[in-house]
């Protein structure tokens, strides 16, 4: 069922949570957690606001929670809050609660699902890391050649993953500076309320988020309970959080009152599919349960699950 940009994926229920879409425009990844919530709790999920070839018609991180608390307002009038997103959903949802204290409206629970600031500093040499391994690999493989064979395999080897690198960089820059360029004529056209050109390839709702959240400096935010759900395992794109950035809370810490950290089963993304979202449901369902009533101001404390 949907109203608006919102979709009810577990609809009923006195109590509501609302999870932001992802930074793909995703909402139906939530849809295994909505199934496993309480009979008491309805789920919605919020979709980005699209027009006519713009999947995401906001360009700032401010603009695109404005809409939403909007959209959310329209189903429940008055807090207290149930927020909540994955990644770039669980920035946007923090956010939302910025807001909404600032208006004087009382924010229940905040949980923030393998979010991190736009700030938070990234480990060291990781994609470097992940070369020499690759690397490390075709000297093993080499080892399986005959003796006059291994040296120039080699030598070809590295010789090739030079060159994809240096091309990997270069295409990667471009596409950068087209993205960025695309995202300044989008603010425009947004602004004068004009249609995207029709010769411009559209940006995707990934290529606007990344550009509205490099200008997004979040604000202190105390509320009764913010949680920060953390994964345990993966690779590659479902590699979780905790081996990405050097802060355990992801930057939340400097800024976010009574943080909670709580580790689930899964990867980055996986922890909401089928096989791992069990985790999840079981250990933020307690703080879905509690009522903490009103924003009150307290110390920052940072608890481990």
């Amino acid at each position: 069922m949907r109203s608006g940009a919102l979709i009810a994926l577990r609809p009923g229920g006195s109590r509501k949570l609302f999870l932001v879409h992802d930074g793909e425009g995703e909402t139906l990844v939530y849809l295994n957690l909505a199934r496993r919530m309480p009979d008491n709790l309805a789920v919605f999920a919020i979709e980005p606001h699209r027009i006519a070839r713009v999947p995401l018609a906001h360009t700032t991180i401010e603009d695109m929670a404005a809409f939403y608390i909007g959209e959310v307002r329209k189903e429940q009038p008055r807090g207290p809050y149930l927020l909540g997103g994955l990644c770039a959903g669980g920035v946007i949802a923090y956010e939302m609660a910025s807001q909404m204290v600032r208006s004087g409206e009382s924010v229940e629970l905040l949980v923030l699902l393998e979010a991190a600031t736009p700030d938070a500093q990234e480990r060291p040499g990781r994609i470097r890391k992940q070369r020499l391994g690759r690397l490390r690999q075709t000297f093993v493989d080499a080892r399986q050649r005959a003796p006059w064979k291994r040296a120039a395999v080699v030598a070809g080897a590295i010789s090739r993953k030079l060159m994809n690198a240096l091309r990997w960089e270069i295409a990667q820059r471009n596409r950068q500076w087209w993205a960025r360029a695309r995202y300044h004529l989008l603010r425009g056209l947004l602004t004068r309320k004009l249609r995207w050109p029709r010769l411009i390839p559209e940006l995707s709702v990934r290529q606007i988020y990344d550009s509205a959240q490099a200008r997004y400096q979040p604000k202190p935010l105390t509320i009764a309970s913010i949680v920060l759900v953390r994964a345990r395992t993966g690779e590659g794109d479902d590699t979780p959080n905790r081996n990405v950035y050097t802060d355990e809370t992801f930057g939340w810490s400097s800024i976010a009152r009574e943080l909670t950290l709580i580790d689930v089963e899964g990867g980055h993304s996986t922890m909401l599919e089928e096989r791992f979202v069990n985790s999840l449901a079981e250990a933020i369902l307690p703080y879905l349960q509690q009522n903490h009533g009103s924003i009150r101001e307290r110390p920052l404390e940072v608890k481990m699950v």
